[in-house]
């Protein structure tokens, strides 16, 4: 498998998986003009997606997938629930529904979505295994509980959320009530919370790491990369550590 994120933040998300000629995105979060560009640098026509698997219902998950869908005649994979709360629009392009612990095979890519915690409707992360990889791509989410561990257990690659620094997003510029939310066990994951799992729950099968949706005012690339690389030094020197930012294309992660 081939892994890239496309882009990644509060202004919109995106990545991109392959599998020979099974080629997928989850989400689709930033504009169709900037999806199609970021797609083209490398080397993807929109037109060769198999689909868009959607995590959850909100804007910076769906901004371009009614107007990619549309335009390429795509199937949007979307939880029922969450198709209910993403507006009409997306009511109108061609959607299969998906649900947690139900496995679905598109092209030669395995896809299985779990629950995790996180405001939305059914926010749901996605486990995608082909060609005796496997790769877990977990974004929004606010805790780390058991549940979830269990499903990135063993997994080759982890796409994963590390999106504020406690201490800045305390100091920033958010109203009381955004960090409460942000801070809360449905928010997002911090670099600490994330530490911790790498220190006492990773498994070290993982060998490459992507840390994304980081925060651009709660947040800097230095400090989320180093966070994750000192506690990984306990269970998994060998890890790759790359990181996803919201302006470019992330590193590909070959598989």
């Amino acid at each position: 498998m081939r892994i890239c994120v496309l882009g990644s933040g509060s202004g919109g998300n995106a990545t991109f998986v392959e599998d020979g000629s099974t080629r997928l995105l989850i989400d689709a979060g930033l504009r169709i003009k900037d999806l199609t560009e970021r797609l083209g640098t490398i080397g993807i026509d929109p037109a060769t997606l198999a689909g868009i698997l959607i995590s959850h219902e909100h804007h910076d998950h769906v901004e371009g997938v009614e107007p990619l869908a549309r335009k390429w005649n795509l199937p949007v994979y979307i939880s029922p629930r969450a198709l209910d709360y993403a507006g009409a629009e997306l009511q109108q392009v061609r959607h299969l529904p998906i649900a947690a612990d139900v496995p679905v095979q598109i092209g030669s890519i395995t896809v299985t979505p779990f629950s995790i915690p996180h405001d939305s409707v059914d926010p749901l992360a996605f486990s995608l295994r082909a060609g005796g990889s496997r790769v877990c791509v977990v974004t929004d989410i606010g805790y780390l509980p058991e549940s979830v561990r269990d499903r990135m257990a063993k997994a080759d690659a982890l796409v994963i959320e590390s999106n504020h620094d406690t201490e800045m997003l305390r100091m920033g510029p958010y109203p009381w009530s955004l960090k409460q939310r942000v801070m809360s066990n449905l928010g997002h994951l911090s670099n600490e919370a994330l530490a911790f799992f790498f220190d006492q729950h990773f498994d070290g099968s993982g060998r490459k790491i992507m840390l994304i949706h980081l925060s651009k005012q709660n947040n800097h690339p230095q400090m989320a990369y180093v966070s994750a690389v000192r506690a990984l030094e306990k269970n998994s020197q060998q890890t790759e550590v790359h990181l996803s930012l919201q302006d470019e294309i992330s590193d590909i992660l070959d598989l």
